[in-house]
């Protein structure tokens, strides 16, 4: 394995090319740079005026100083980024994306699925091919193609945009914003009780939304003013649409798995701190394919969370239409059991305090799918 470690300032600028695997980048407080990839990855670390530029063959495993200013060319595999204060960009990712406390960001493209959370500042990605998953932004949100299914909950500023498959949005309704959501297929958006907002709906499907409003026909849709109308919000949908104010029975479901992935993302950014994951040793590959492992395992658990609230409202449709059907996308995944080696190496990170029993207990529960 190979492995550069650099004392650089308090705010270097950190630029990386290309990295031709993964790439794990995780801040610390301390103002050192420590790179790390496999023997034959070729990798390059260049001390430039304002910091250093790296690339890459293979993976790569990068701990930065939080406060770095980081500017990424393209990534071959799956990206995953934690603990960044400021803002930065990455241009290209070839596979999956998943962020956590992060500051503002920015992205061209993401090969596969997004997962963000805590995220201080705007979110803004031209183009994702899978599915995206965003809890907790303080800031705006612009996604101007997702691929797949889009979910989104505990977002404080204006959202706009365009998915191809379903939606499942929470929206603020802060005073003067304006949010758009555009979905090729479904479409549910929940926005606050005292919400004071223009809502303009049209779908090519069922249209569901509040009653006793008053509404007007406004092309192939409807119109209508909740409170004064100090904000805005479009919704579009090829398939159904409904809008309902209020939480909904799942968004305590879906707080509790972002707790759990927080923590797991606590616990292996440890791990990494200690063990070279990708060089030296079964326990950091192991620790590295468990983590992985628990990510699914939470996606799972988010998707799940999701379908509870479609199969209630297909309830609710089936009564008024017996023909009616609404298949829950992923309501058939089950979760694969835990290896036996996967159950041997969490024994061994209990056995050496890296993890206590509790934790242990928390994370063989989903890998099992007990979530």
């Amino acid at each position: 394995m190979e492995k550069v470690t650099l004392e650089i300032g308090e705010s270097p600028l950190v630029k990386i090319s290309t990295i031709g695997g993964d790439l794990r980048l995780s801040g610390r407080e301390e103002h050192i740079l420590e790179v790390q990839a496999p023997d034959k990855g070729k990798l390059q670390v260049d001390e430039i005026a304002d910091g250093v530029e790296i690339c890459a063959n293979s993976g790569c495993i990068i701990f930065l100083p939080k406060d770095a200013r980081l500017e990424v060319g393209e990534v071959g595999g799956d990206c995953r980024v934690t603990d960044l204060r400021n803002e930065f960009m990455i241009r290209t990712i070839g596979g999956d994306l998943s962020l956590r406390r992060v500051g503002e960001t920015t992205f061209e493209m993401i090969g596969g699925d997004f997962q963000g959370r805590q995220i201080e500042g705007n979110l803004t990605v031209d183009r994702i091919g899978g599915d995206a998953v965003i809890q907790k932004v303080h800031g705006d949100i612009h996604l101007r193609g997702v691929g797949s299914d889009l979910m989104l909950n505990d977002v404080n500023g204006q959202v706009n945009v365009v998915v191809g498959g379903d939606a499942f949005v929470t929206l603020a309704t802060p005073a003067g914003s304006h949010s758009k959501v555009q979905a090729g297929s479904d479409l549910s958006c929940r926005i606050p009780p005292d919400s004071s907002v223009n809502v303009s709906l049209s779908a090519g499907g069922d249209l569901d939304y509040p009653s006793g409003v008053e509404s007007r026909e406004q092309g192939e849709g409807v119109a209508f003013q909740l409170g004064e109308g100090e904000s805005d919000i479009e919704l579009s949908a090829g398939g159904d649409l409904c809008l309902q104010t209020g939480l909904r029975d799942v968004d305590s479901v879906e707080d509790w798995v972002g707790e759990i992935l927080t923590e797991v993302d606590a616990k292996l950014a440890e791990v990494e701190a200690r063990f070279s994951v990708m060089g030296a040793g079964m326990y950091g590959f192991d620790a590295d394919r468990i983590g992985e492992r628990v990510r699914r395992a939470v996606r799972r658990a988010e998707r799940k969370a999701s379908g509870k609230e479609r199969r209630k409202e297909a309830k609710k449709k089936r009564k008024l239409d017996p023909s009616f059907s609404w298949t829950v996308p992923g309501s058939g995944e089950t979760a694969e059991p835990a290896t036996d080696e996967e159950r041997l190496t969490i024994l061994r990170m209990v056995e050496e305090g890296k993890v206590s029993v509790s934790e242990a207990e928390a994370l063989l529960k989903v890998l099992e799918g007990e979530s």
